[in-house]
């Protein structure tokens, strides 16, 4: 299997390479980019089918084995490695051209792909049985279903274990203020509590997100959210006291305007090489903690009271059809090896601490996450923006707040000035 590590310039020349190289567009011969068919209308053996996505060829390495083992040489699956802040440029630019993969991947944005026109509708093929109905909910749009999940994440906060020890730390934190106390302690022992990349990645928006689903929305209610996504209520005027709240972490010096500065590889990285205590992220990142020799657990985020806990996450990337392939029968074939329990079972055994939408498929959780078991268990696993996607594109949504909180780390910008640029930003994207 040959990786494709695509590096994303913004120049006319690398974006119409792009286009070609994932299209299903149509070669000299008026062949489809994917792979001609026969004169009698039967598919070539082997015949190329695109995906892309944001996941290294390391976690779908295993997952398109098992794809490929199924496809039987009739097809064969040609995979692009997109990185995670590039994805959403490049795929919008492809789709806005009427090309992309056969196979389209997404995650928060899902349902702005449905609400363009660029997943076909798969309701009735019998893709999504035996999927719950949690596991759909990015996937479905006025009754009608255009994709199914990989697996469930969930992130929260790494914790390394002999920094802990090291500073008489003998229980993780259960609420915000004990967790504030623990940022303390080791801050006056000389050990940097928290290691958070800002100049890109997500590291900020689950530093947040998770916050606010342990604090915020235990008090507010989800269906803020929803008034959120319909222009009914605004974050301004709503969300102040809880950032206030947040914003001791910054205060103290916990987080600091110098992690703006840091990418998340390098935040990872610090955490890894046992420079800092603690890092927000959530299963993907496993096995590099565990390959490092790290001693670690996953704690949830933490609220004023030790039952809001909460973990943020949902379903991962969901898979579609793209309306304009070429090749449609190649593109169902792999959907319904997606959607089977061997490669469904692949997808969490490539990312250990995932979970499952799909019946049949077995997960367990090892050891280091002893302490999110009890909030698993609960259920309480959720993140607001896969709620806004109800009305809006919620990776814009995702792009904005991670470019504010570097501005509200920085102190560039005041809890009012961030909450208000999000609120504009709802304002100029709302689909009604």
């Amino acid at each position: 299997m040959k990786r494709k590590l695509v590096s994303i310039l913004l120049s006319v020349t690398m974006m119409a390479a792009l286009l070609a190289g994932c299209s299903g567009g149509s070669n000299e011969d008026g062949a489809s980019g994917s792979g001609a068919d026969t004169e009698d209308g039967e598919a070539k053996s082997g015949e190329k089918v695109t995906m892309m996505c944001w996941y290294t060829e390391d976690i779908m390495e295993g997952v398109l084995n098992e794809v490929n083992r199924q496809l039987d040489g009739e097809y064969e699956v040609e995979y692009t490695y997109i990185t995670n802040s590039d994805y959403n440029n490049v795929l919008s630019t492809q789709l806005a051209a009427g090309e992309g993969p056969d196979v389209i991947a997404d995650g928060a944005n899902f349902p702005a792909r449905i609400k363009a026109g660029n997943l076909k509708d798969i309701t009735d093929t019998g893709l999504v049985d035996g999927f719950s109905e949690e596991g759909l909910a990015l996937c479905k749009m006025d009754g009608k279903n255009y994709g199914i999940p990989c697996y469930g994440w969930f992130a929260g906060v790494f914790y390394n274990k002999e920094l802990f020890e090291q500073c008489n730390i003998t229980e993780t934190p259960k609420t915000f203020d004990e967790f504030l106390d623990v940022c303390k302690t080791l801050k006056d022992a000389g050990i940097q509590p928290l290691s958070l990349g800002l100049a890109d990645g997500d590291n900020g928006l689950h530093a947040l997100c998770g916050y606010l689903e342990s604090n915020f929305y235990t008090e507010e209610g989800m269906e803020f959210d929803t008034a959120f996504a319909n222009g009914e209520k605004t974050m301004s005027g709503n969300m102040d006291e809880s950032l206030e709240n947040w914003m001791q972490l910054v205060d103290n010096g916990y987080i600091t305007p110098e992690m703006v500065g840091i990418s998340f590889e390098q935040a990872k990285d610090i955490f890894a090489t046992g420079k800092a205590a603690m890092y927000y992220s959530g299963p993907w990142e496993y096995q590099t903690f565990t390959d490092a020799g790290l001693s670690f657990g996953v704690m949830p985020f933490l609220g004023p009271d030790e039952d809001d806990a909460y973990l943020i996450g949902g379903p991962a990337a969901s898979w579609g059809i793209n309306a304009n392939t070429k090749n449609e029968d190649g593109a169902q074939k792999v959907m319904e090896a997606l959607a089977s329990v061997e490669v469904q079972q692949a997808f969490v055994d490539a990312n250990t601490g995932g979970s499952s939408y799909k019946a049949g498929v077995s997960t367990g959780l090892p050891e280091e996450y002893a302490d999110v078991e009890d909030v698993l268990n609960a259920g309480k696993i959720a993140c607001c923006w896969d709620r806004w996607g109800v009305n809006m594109p919620s990776m814009s949504m995702i792009d904005e707040m991670n470019a504010q909180v570097q501005g509200l780390v920085s102190g560039e910008l005041s809890v009012e000035d961030f909450l208000k640029a999000l609120d504009s930003k709802a304002d100029s994207i709302r689909y009604e």
